[in-house]
């Protein structure tokens, strides 16, 4: 091949190079851009704002523990921006003029039976109890990081809740991080799921440990290669799933997880629309009437949910990109006291996710 051919290829190659390099860098700057006005707009001034290409990246500090959550989910908000990762602090302003002492936050990393734990504890007995609780639940336990800090405040108001994640992690997650922020006053847990059930699933445990604790909950469960879903995909998908579903439901035989004909009918029709939007998750959940006892009502609903679950499945869709969950008589959309009402209420709805 001519020099001269070689050459021009070669330019071709520099220019569309860093024509994309171009692109990619005016994307991180108009994300970054938007994102720090619609913080400022909000009056939050001391948030910092990093871009790598539609991943946002959140440091700095806010004075409220709630919005160490508010903020990164004012951030996802924006159009184009694909993930938030949030190292934000709450800082409080002291009482009574007193200072305050940092507390480096506990950081807790496991993979293959080995974990690794750092930050500060107020005393030798919570370092003790930490390590045991570690070493109870993965086994070889590095805590040469967690550190003693007299003066800092006691954890008894979360120690408990603390020995459950780390009990619950250990006996659910092979690899992941838990962040405990006394400081920040949030809890954050990173780990991977195959299917996007055990990540809902771990969501909810979490999530019902944290509940009643100082706590705000910072997820960053995710599922292995989910592909990236566009919100007018999103959206598209549940208008069309309402639309399927407006004035109906999916029947089942009376006090019973059995698809009626009528139910099938109904069901094949959402396949065709599920088939139109195949990388968007969806949740499908479970609801009865207030007929029967609780338990059974809630069972009942999970099991007709995991029903429709395992039609779709059984018609080519991927079990990974559904999570099922019963609510049992907890969600009525009508009223139980007429039949009319009942009918209403005994449903399965589907809801198209984000992530």
């Amino acid at each position: 091949m001519p020099a001269f051919i070689l050459m021009s290829l070669f330019g071709l190659g520099i220019l569309v190079f860093f024509g994309s390099l171009y692109g990619v860098r005016a994307i991180e700057s108009d994300l970054k851009d938007r994102a720090i006005e619609l913080l400022q707009a909000n009056a939050f001034l001391d948030v910092e704002v990093d871009a790598n290409g539609r991943d946002i990246e959140l440091t700095g500090s806010v004075d409220e523990a709630d919005d160490l959550v508010t903020v990164p989910e004012l951030v996802a908000s924006v159009s184009g921006v694909k993930t938030v990762a949030s190292e934000l602090r709450y800082v409080a302003s002291p009482e009574g003029g007193e200072p305050t002492i940092d507390t480096d936050p506990l950081v807790i990393q496991w993979s293959g039976g080995q974990v690794t734990v750092t930050g500060d504890v107020s005393d030798e007995a919570t370092r003790d109890t930490l390590i045991e609780a570690l070493e109870d639940s993965f086994g070889s336990v590095n805590a040469d990081g967690l550190t003693i800090e007299e003066g800092i405040a006691s954890e008894r108001e979360w120690l408990s809740k603390a020995i459950s994640l780390i009990e619950l992690s250990g006996s659910s997650v092979e690899t992941g991080e838990l962040f405990i922020g006394p400081d920040q006053r949030v809890i954050s847990m990173t780990a991977e799921f195959e299917g996007r059930q055990e990540q809902r699933d771990m969501r909810e445990a979490v999530e019902e440990i944290v509940s009643d604790s100082i706590f705000a909950f910072d997820s960053r469960l995710t599922v292995a290669d989910t592909p990236e879903v566009e919100p007018e995909e999103v959206v598209e998908l549940q208008e069309n799933l309402d639309d399927l579903i407006e004035g109906k439901v999916v029947e089942f035989e009376l006090g019973s997880d059995v698809l009626t004909s009528v139910g099938i009918e109904l069901l094949d029709e959402i396949l065709a629309a599920l088939e139109s939007f195949p990388e968007v998750p969806v949740e499908i959940s479970g609801h009865a009437d207030s007929q029967g006892d609780d338990a059974s009502n809630l069972a009942l609903s999970e099991r007709r949910a995991k029903v429709v679950l395992d039609y779709l499945v059984a018609h080519g869709q991927d079990e990974n990109r559904f999570a099922i969950v019963g609510y049992g008589e907890t969600r009525p959309i009508a009223d139980n006291s007429t039949a009319e009402g009942r009918a209403r209420n005994r449903r399965i709805e589907f809801k198209a996710l984000e992530e």
